[in-house]
């Protein structure tokens, strides 16, 4: 093997360590994001450089670098089967090697309008598509290690998750196409332009919608979690009588800090569906003599099915309502049944109830948001170690629809975040700790919440334009 082959490979296999380390930091399950934008710039940079066979095996190879510390994670504590993840791994190889070698086709060509254009439509289109028909909904996305930055996430109230995943991939994809060979200035000054005038109208839009914000009445909400190991506690059982106990002390003191609405996480008991509502009367009773709404996460136990609920007790003593959750964890919750309709607290129809991964939806909160709530209360159960990276999925959700989200978790977060992303409060249920805070609620809904997902569409269909004109 002569010096310069041994260089080649050097280069490469430097290329696709070096991009699967940004995209391993920038898509964990605790992100930096900074990373996610520099990830695909080596790659790009390298692919009109070397043979298609090599460029694309080199992003395959990066991108199977960054979602391998994913593996522990889907395979124990989703318990998801091993070949299931394998095929994951192997489907988002195969789309990242397809994008990068769509963009380099176009880069050889000299066509470096479409080169610039490739990486960040392509992209939105493989994660839409993704999420359209996977049975976890948009939880894959690039898009969710910008939660931390609202300047970044405001984009999503206009286009959903996707437009900020083609933004993610813009300046990597520009600064590929201005320095691929073959372009003349003015071709590279036009995309240049062309990339600055549109980032121009974005910025202006998210200080527009900041400034032009309508806020509505605001809402008091109080979160509490306590820690408990294992699954739901029967709530007949001792342990579920002092489970109980606890939790309306700290029920009572949100109500005396001020509290309207007070929500306890997912599955926290286990009731018999024909004796829920004795069962539950203590809890019944503490939102009576507090004047509270008060939402409790319980498995309801039944002869025939079973499921996930979240029922809510009001002011008035009336029996709870209940909602089911609609989107369960596949394999992990195979004994409930899903549940179709929407909740809205009978009090205060601005609020709607949903459950955990419920969230990972985004066509699930349009749908409140359409029919009028404001604010989203979502008892959840995370894994631990995935507490931060699902609590901004929820804080996505709230900005795409333009709605307040209140999420407390068992082994997670207990978060807190207004219509524009903003986290209020947030806190560790393991620490014991009851938060609340007066939530500030936005009147108008947002463009994505009434138009869908029309940027998503326009992606797939400029991504099949963009691979046509190779033909």
């Amino acid at each position: 093997m002569s010096g310069v082959v041994v260089g080649q490979v050097a280069v490469c296999v430097t290329v696709a360590v070096i991009s699967g380390w940004l995209y391993r930091l920038g898509s964990g399950l605790r992100p930096v994001a900074v990373a996610v934008w520099a990830a695909p710039l080596p790659l790009l940079v390298l692919a009109p450089r070397v043979p298609w066979l090599v460029a694309v095996s080199v992003a395959a190879g990066a991108w199977l670098i960054g979602q391998s510390g994913f593996w522990s994670y889907y395979t124990r504590d989703v318990k998801l089967p091993r070949l299931l993840v394998a095929m994951q791994f192997v489907g988002g190889c195969a789309g990242v090697a397809f994008i990068v070698g769509l963009a380099r086709a176009h880069l050889v060509d000299g066509h470096v309008a479409l080169a610039a254009l490739t990486l960040p439509v392509a992209w939105a289109a493989m994660e839409f598509l993704v999420a359209l028909g996977s049975p976890h909904g948009a939880w894959w996305s690039l898009a969710y290690s910008q939660a931390d930055l609202p300047v970044v996430t405001q984009v999503a109230s206009l286009t959903g998750v996707w437009g900020i995943v083609a933004l993610l991939a813009l300046p990597a994809s520009v600064a590929a196409a201005v320095t691929a060979p073959s372009h003349t200035d003015g071709e590279r000054a036009a995309v240049v332009l062309t990339a600055v005038a549109l980032v121009a109208v974005l910025i202006g839009y998210v200080v527009r919608r900041g400034r032009r914000a309508v806020l509505a009445e605001p809402v008091h909400v109080g979160l509490a979690a306590v820690e408990q190991p294992g699954g739901p506690v029967s709530i007949d059982s001792p342990e579920g009588a002092a489970l109980v106990s606890r939790y309306i002390n700290q029920v009572r003191l949100l109500a005396g800090r001020g509290a309207r609405v007070i929500a306890l996480p997912e599955v926290t008991f286990s009731v018999d569906e024909s004796r829920m509502v004795d069962q539950m009367q203590p809890l019944a009773q503490a939102a009576v003599d507090l004047g509270v709404d008060l939402v409790v996460g319980v498995a309801r136990l039944g002869e025939t099915a079973s499921a996930n609920v979240a029922a809510a007790f009001g002011a008035a003593g009336e029996p709870p309502s209940q909602y089911q959750k609609h989107h369960l964890l596949p394999g992990l919750e195979a004994a409930y049944r899903p549940g179709r309709d929407l909740l809205y607290l009978p009090t205060d129809r601005r609020i709607g109830v949903l459950i955990c991964k419920d969230l990972d939806f985004p066509g699930l909160a349009r749908a409140y948001r359409r029919g009028g709530a404001q604010l989203l209360l979502a008892p959840a159960w995370d894994f631990d170690r995935d507490g931060w990276l699902h609590s901004r999925m929820a804080v996505l959700r709230g900005v795409e629809s333009g709605v307040a989200v209140a999420r407390v978790a068992r082994a997670g977060r207990a978060t807190v975040s207004d219509a524009l992303g903003r986290i209020v409060v947030e806190a560790d249920p393991a620490e014991g700790r009851a938060i609340d805070v007066k939530i500030p609620l936005a009147a108008t809904p947002s463009l994505y919440s009434r138009l869908g997902d029309w940027f998503g569409w326009c992606c797939v269909a400029a991504t099949a334009l963009i691979a046509v004109t190779l033909i």
